[in-house]
């Protein structure tokens, strides 16, 4: 601290320190000395609080110019000048723990969604975790190799590649000006087909798709949606906030703007489509702009909801029964359907699981039976024990499957399985048999390659199915897209191919069509002879 030249304090702080020659130097700090000195000016003394704060900022001030006075003249030191000089913008160098606010921070036309922006925090945090340096201009090409492989061990080949996509891009922003990216001049590993262990989404069948609709039916949220999804090919995400202002009656066409891509496409509503956006319109709160309120709210506050609700409705609709109609209970000789209170068989479930498991995986399912039966959700058990929800659940399928007891609750369908255990049977594992690594074949999003892959197969040319999905080029139609199954080869190649390849007698209808005209005929029989003469009259038949 220093005096001037009355006599009265200057407030501001002054350091010195020694230039890389040794020479010293002094200099005028920023930091101004706020609270009250000691009273003889020293420093080997103490001020109060405030001032004692304002010390060590100066401090750090003058940190900063004794950093750059060992620097000066280096040749990292000119660089940066030069650099510097060049940009009108300093030097700084990111910590690798800085990388989710630096990410964040960082100025875009629009904004990504919260869910996105987590997802980003968690792959840097992990990335931070895992590599022994502090800054990102430490980091080493060989370094994130290791750590790119060791991602390919238990994760499926979209997620590696969105998380190097995304490190990536951190580190072309947020490295200094000149600085090699690790991420840069890599070879990505590819196979003998880039695609060969992409696991798509199964298109639906159209026999499948009316057992979908007719299973939705019963369902007045979902219905509405599962319609317009396999109708438009449009992601349950623009389903779900489509609004009035997107739909043209008068022309018969929902002309929209999709979420992801930002293209806008211009869909036709067909008449299965027109009724329930007439059933939307009849229900429409005045000053609401979605076409389902509840479906845009719902995907807003709980994505996971509706994705949760797509796969239940695919799981009871397609999923297979039981052989053999159900499990044979251990403790009961009724078959495991319905949901019994769990407090009621308490004494025998846990005889079962005492002399079916051993060790500490009998004592954990043990604890898990006695609370779930006093009534704790998943939640307050893993709060109060740690075990993650999914452990829980383990816990509880393992007393399910040695008891013959349905002791979850859970919706039933049909086959006498709870959703959940159906909602299995809509995931496909991947090569490997790593359980962990299941891809999601049946969802909403298989909508989107059934009406892609149904167009197709009934000869809508590719660039009209690429204007009506939104996407850039006709090859990402046909790779990710467009897949068909047997049935729909069988069914188009019986209608194209002549009688002699085919076998099948001309004029003789498809499978489909069978099924059709059985439908008919079976409801013809049922008119009375009066009703079945004013049919024949209306087709210009004879009575």
């Amino acid at each position: 601290m220093r005096k001037g030249r009355d006599g009265s304090l200057i407030k501001h702080w002054f350091g010195a320190y020694k230039d890389k020659n040794g020479k010293r130097l002094c200099k005028a700090l920023e930091t101004p000395i706020l609270g009250h000195p000691p009273s003889s000016l020293s420093l080997r003394e103490q001020g109060d609080d405030l001032f004692e704060q304002s010390r060590r900022e100066a401090e750090v001030e003058l940190d900063g110019f004794r950093i750059a006075a060992r620097r000066k003249g280096r040749a990292i030191h000119l660089t940066e000048e030069l650099i510097e000089e060049k940009t009108g913008r300093a030097i700084e160098y990111v910590k690798l723990e800085e990388l989710p606010a630096k990410w964040r921070a960082i100025g875009r036309e629009s904004q990504p969604t919260d869910a996105r922006l987590k997802w980003c925090d968690m792959v840097f945090r992990r990335f931070a975790e895992a590599l022994p340096c502090k800054y990102l201009h430490e980091v080493t090409p060989e370094q994130t190799s290791c750590y790119i492989d060791g991602l390919r061990k238990d994760h499926a080949r979209s997620t590696v590649s969105g998380t190097v996509q995304l490190l990536r891009s951190a580190f072309a922003r947020l490295l200094p000006v000149g600085m090699a990216s690790p991420f840069e001049g890599r070879i990505n590993r590819r196979g003998a087909d880039s695609g060969d262990d992409i696991i798509h989404r199964r298109p639906l069948t159209v026999d499948e798709l009316v057992t979908l609709f007719e299973t939705a039916r019963l369902d007045s949220f979902v219905y509405p949606l599962a319609v317009c999804a396999a109708l438009t090919g449009l992601r349950i995400g623009d389903v779900c906030q489509l609004t009035w202002q997107s739909v043209d009656f008068r022309a018969g066409v929902i002309a929209i703007r999709t979420s992801k891509t930002g293209k806008g496409v211009e869909i036709p509503i067909f008449r299965p489509l027109r009724e329930v956006l007439e059933s939307a319109l009849v229900l429409r709160v005045d000053d609401c702009p979605f076409v389902w309120p509840e479906a845009a709210k719902m995907y807003k506050t709980n994505r996971q909801g509706i994705v949760y609700r797509g796969k239940a409705l695919f799981a009871r609709a397609l999923a297979k029964p039981v052989k053999g109609g159900g499990v044979k209970s251990a403790i009961s000789d009724k078959p495991a359907v319905e949901r019994v209170k769990l407090a009621e068989v308490i004494d025998c479930v846990t005889a079962t699981v005492s002399e079916r498991f051993k060790g500490a995986k009998r004592a954990r399912i043990l604890d898990t039976v006695r609370r779930y039966a006093n009534g704790q959700s998943y939640r307050r058990i893993e709060v109060e024990t740690g075990r993650k929800r999914g452990q829980t659940s383990e816990d509880l399928q393992d007393a399910e499957r040695v008891t013959g007891l349905r002791i979850r609750h859970g919706e039933l369908v049909a086959s006498g399985r709870a959703v959940k255990a159906l909602i299995g049977t809509t995931r496909q594992a991947r090569e490997g048999g790593k359980g962990s690594l299941a891809a999601s074949i049946l969802g909403w999003h298989s909508l989107r390659g059934t009406w892609a892959t149904l167009a197709l197969s009934a000869g809508v040319p590719v660039e009209t199915v690429r204007l009506v999905t939104g996407h850039s080029t006709a090859n990402t139609v046909l790779k990710f897209y467009f897949n068909p199954q047997r049935e729909h080869l069988r069914a188009v190649l019986g209608d194209k191919l002549p009688d002699v390849l085919t076998g099948v007698k001309a004029g003789m209808p498809t499978k489909h069509r069978r099924v059709q005209v059985k439908k008919i005929a079976d409801q013809i029989m049922k008119l009375s002879k009066d009703e079945r003469a004013w049919l024949m009259t209306l087709i210009g038949g004879a009575a």
